[in-house]
């Protein structure tokens, strides 16, 4: 986006801008560690905010913007930060009306790389973003970063002065009766307890020591309640079923740390999964002769909720809550990726955060190979002709949700209702914008982001069509930035649009007739009139073709857009050109009234 699309989108939890008039503002560098810890942004120097001002940002320039730019470079390749992860190419001066900014993307940082801190000490210099700004990370936060960024597994390493006795032995005995009818010859079969554990990376010896500890990975799948609960305190497991309830605040069944079960992953494993694909509107399928009951979808399920278990961060304040409704899953674990979304759904990468459960569900059948998960929920979900599964990460409170709705997206399916809100408008709206709609009312609300997996489009284009639908009334929108939601409009009337459309005709038609009486500016009759080079040249193209654009003008005349709109509305203040339409179909034209 250029800088007055940014301008008009107002600063959100991925766009800043500070005024640096004659320096480097000392906040910047809050800001690129919180950006950095995050999702990533743009930072733009020499833009002000103007607060209660109907244009809340304006362009004000950097005095001497190769020296800011100098001390930008060598402060962040300084010590004032731990580590620079911009190139060149992240940092460009842009000239606005013979004012310079400098616009600065600050990428995602890579987990490797993480936490990104201030001033050398990383529990009081490490920042997150969210809409309000930066804050500063709490050590809990600093320190799951800190585990994270390391390719070793934690949960291999041993917890001291926990051993055996601190695992549900019942527990252990179902996960090797599922070992063994799995792996009918493996030769773990025969081994002891203890030593099954110890291959299993369960339990491991300190060799300095030469005493058994139980692991991290060994004590949430197979400890006792009160013991995982003693080394983590955070770690709380809900599941809900939904289905019967009136409301998304209440619910049929749970499942959660109640005290009537040893609550480890591998038992709520065990009673969420039959739960979750019960009464599956999937029919049985044959092989040959022989029923076959497990379907893609029924592994997709076990995918989804393996992946919600092994990628969960334990030492963070957070849920791993899965929810069952009438028409869609959501599953939530607490902490944040470690690869950006778009990864994930490409498939062939995996960071995963706990490889040692990871490998423990693996080995009773549950989970697939590395990055191969994902691609095949989606694919199951496909299959039904389902909408794609939503993957989201909510930086504000580190969770992650993934979200699977069993409505279909076939366009045929909900045609009609679309034709109940739409009219017989439906038909000339186009293929894109007919898919939004239909992504509108099957998922409930949707954003630039979720568009972007659903339509092959530039993220600009997206939000220009989603502001063209919104402004015909076929959207409505909520929030702001890029947070921004939109929903299908119930009470959308096309015959008021028609009717708008109409007479937005009939007054461009009026005034392009009268346009072709008009051969030059003198016709006018605007002797009285100030105007300057460029208004003179505006009125020359709208006299001449009926009717302009600020991309036209922008083009033909080789102005910035803020030159352009803001020459046209100068001719509007004048008097002498008028506007008609809304977004995409704004134009302008001679002014007769």
């Amino acid at each position: 986006m250029d800088i007055f699309e940014l301008m008009d989108i107002g600063e959100n939890s991925e766009i800043e801008f500070k005024k640096a008039k004659n320096s480097v503002p000392k906040d910047l560098w809050e800001t690129y560690s919180a950006m950095a810890n995050t999702n990533g942004g743009t930072i733009v120097l020499g833009v002000e905010e103007r607060l209660g001002e109907a244009e809340r940002f304006c362009v004000s320039g950097i005095n001497s913007v190769e020296k800011v730019l100098k001390d930008f470079w060598d402060t962040i390749n300084g010590s004032k930060v731990n580590k620079n992860i911009l190139m060149d190419r992240d940092v460009e001066i842009i000239d606005i009306d013979s004012k310079k900014v400098i616009r600065i993307e600050v990428p995602r940082a890579n987990y490797s790389d993480k936490p990104i801190f201030l001033n050398g000490n990383p529990y009081n210099g490490t920042y997150k973003r969210n809409y309000e700004g930066d804050y500063k990370c709490s050590v809990s936060e600093v320190n799951a970063m800190i585990r994270d960024s390391s390719d070793d597994n934690y949960d291999s390493v041993t917890i001291e002065n926990y051993d055996i006795n601190d695992l549900d032995m019942e527990t252990v005995h179902r996960y090797r009766n599922a070992f063994s009818s799995r792996n009918l010859h493996h030769i773990w079969i025969k081994l002891s307890d203890e030593d099954f554990l110890m291959q299993l990376g369960a339990i491991a010896r300190d060799r300095n020591t030469q005493k058994v500890w139980v692991t991290v990975a060994g004590l949430l799948m197979f400890g006792k309640g009160l013991s995982i609960r003693e080394k983590f305190p955070y770690l709380n497991l809900d599941y809900l079923n939904m289905i019967d309830s009136d409301t998304d605040f209440r619910y049929g069944d749970r499942v959660t740390i109640d005290g009537n079960w040893e609550n480890n992953l591998f038992n709520f494993y065990m009673k969420v999964i039959n739960k979750l694909v019960e009464g599956l509107p999937i029919p049985f399928r044959l092989e040959g002769i022989v029923r076959v009951d497990d379907t893609p979808v029924n592994r997709a399920l076990r995918e989804a909720l393996v992946n919600t278990l092994i990628h969960g961060n334990y030492s963070i304040e957070g849920t791993i809550k899965i929810m069952k409704f009438k028409n869609r899953f959501e599953f939530h674990n607490p902490g944040n990726l470690r690869i950006p979304v778009s990864d994930v759904y490409s498939g062939g990468i995996s960071k995963c955060r706990n490889k040692n459960l990871q490998k423990m569900f693996r080995l009773i059948g549950f989970g697939e190979n590395i990055g191969s998960g994902f691609p095949k929920i989606l694919k199951a979900w496909y299959d039904q002709k389902w909408a794609e599964p939503i993957l989201e990460e909510n930086f504000r409170i580190n969770e992650v949700v993934l979200k699977m709705s069993m409505i279909s997206f076939v366009p045929e399916v909900y045609r009609e209702k679309l034709k109940l809100m739409y009219g017989n408008g439906l038909d000339s709206l186009n293929t894109d914008e007919v898919k939004i709609l239909l992504a509108a009312i099957t998922e409930g609300e949707i954003s630039n982001a979720r568009v972007q997996c659903i339509l092959d489009m530039h993220s600009k284009d997206i939000s220009d069509l989603l502001r063209s639908m919104v402004n015909r009334g076929l959207l409505v929108e909520e929030g702001f930035g890029r947070g921004k939601k939109y929903m299908a409009n119930e009470e959308f009337c096309w015959e008021k649009e028609e009717l708008s459309i109409e007479e937005d005709l009939k007054e461009e038609s009026k005034t392009n007739n009268l346009d072709r009486r008009i051969k030059s500016i003198d016709d006018l009759n605007l002797l009285n009139v100030k105007l300057n080079k460029v208004e003179e040249d505006i009125l020359k193209i709208i006299i001449n073709d009926g009717s302009t654009t600020a991309n036209i003008i922008m083009k033909n005349l080789g102005l910035s857009k803020y030159k352009s709109i803001k020459s046209l509305n100068d001719l509007i203040e004048k008097e002498l050109i008028k506007r008609i339409g809304v977004s995409r179909n704004t134009k302008y034209v001679l002014n007769y009234d």
